[in-house]
C-alpha cells in the first residue's frame, strides 16, 4: 500500500487476503492514508511471534511499537483516534455514539451472514442467503437518506460496510434484485482510489461486472 509517512513509528497489520475483516482495517488505512507495514498471512502456518501475542490467531492484529491488539472494532477506532485526519467519527458524543451503534447493528444484523455463508454448504448456506437478501431489499430508503451510510460525511460506518457490499455478488446474492440506491452507494464507494487501493488481488475477483 502507499502512503505517506506520517513522522510516527510504522505500525504493523496482520492481514489475509480474502478475509471480511482484514479488508475492513485494510480500507480504512487507506482511506486516512496511514503509513503502515501490511504482512498478508495464512493461518494454516501463522508466525511464531503473532502466536506468542494472539494464541487464538484473531485476524486482523495491530502491532505498534510493544503494543499487540486484534478485534476489528478496536483496531478501527485506535486507528481513527490516533491518525485523526480525516476524522470519521464527527466531534459530538451524540452522533458517534449513533454511528457507533449503527456499526454495532451491523455486526449483529447483516455482517452475521458472512461466516454461515462462507462457513457452509447446501441449505444452510442457501438460507442465509436467502434471509440476506430479504433484508438488503428492504433498505432503499436507508442508502437515500445521505451521500453516506446514515451521515452526510464519510465515517467508520462506511469503511464496515463496503467491503461487506463487496462480496455481496461473490456470496450468492443476486445483485440485480437489490435496490437501486444501495447499488448506487456501492457502485460510488468501489470507484474510489482509496477502496481500490484496499483491495488484494483475489478479492478483485469477487465482482463479476465491475
Amino acid at each position: 500500500m502507499s502512503t505517506i509517512e506520517r513522522g510516527r513509528s510504522i505500525i504493523t497489520i496482520y492481514s489475509e487476503k480474502e478475509a471480511f475483516d482484514s479488508h475492513r482495517i485494510r480500507y480504512l488505512l487507506a482511506t486516512k492514508n496511514i503509513n503502515c507495514k501490511i504482512i498478508s498471512i495464512d493461518k494454516s502456518n501463522p508466525p511464531e511471534d503473532l502466536l506468542a501475542h494472539n494464541p487464538g490467531l484473531e485476524i486482523p492484529h495491530l502491532v505498534d511499537r510493544d503494543m499487540h491488539v486484534f478485534g476489528v472494532q478496536v483496531i478501527t477506532e485506535y486507528l481513527d483516534e490516533r491518525y485523526p485526519h480525516p476524522p470519521l467519527l464527527p466531534p459530538d458524543p451524540m452522533t458517534r455514539a449513533r454511528l457507533r451503534f449503527t456499526v454495532y447493528r451491523l455486526e449483529q444484523g447483516w455482517f452475521s451472514y458472512v461466516k454461515i455463508i462462507e462457513n457452509n454448504t447446501g441449505k444452510k448456506k442457501d438460507d442465509a442467503i436467502k434471509a440476506l437478501t430479504e433484508e438488503l431489499a428492504a433498505t432503499g430508503p436507508l442508502f437515500a437518506q445521505q451521500e453516506y451510510f446514515l451521515h452526510d460525511d464519510m465515517s467508520l460506518v462506511d469503511t464496515n460496510l463496503v467491503p461487506f457490499l463487496w462480496r455481496l455478488e461473490y456470496y450468492g446474492v443476486q445483485w440485480p434484485s437489490l435496490p437501486d440506491d444501495l447499488r448506487k452507494y456501492a457502485h460510488r464507494m468501489f470507484k474510489s482510489n482509496a477502496f481500490r487501493t484496499s483491495i488484494t488481488e483475489t478479492e478483485r475477483e469477487f465482482r463479476f461486472d465491475f
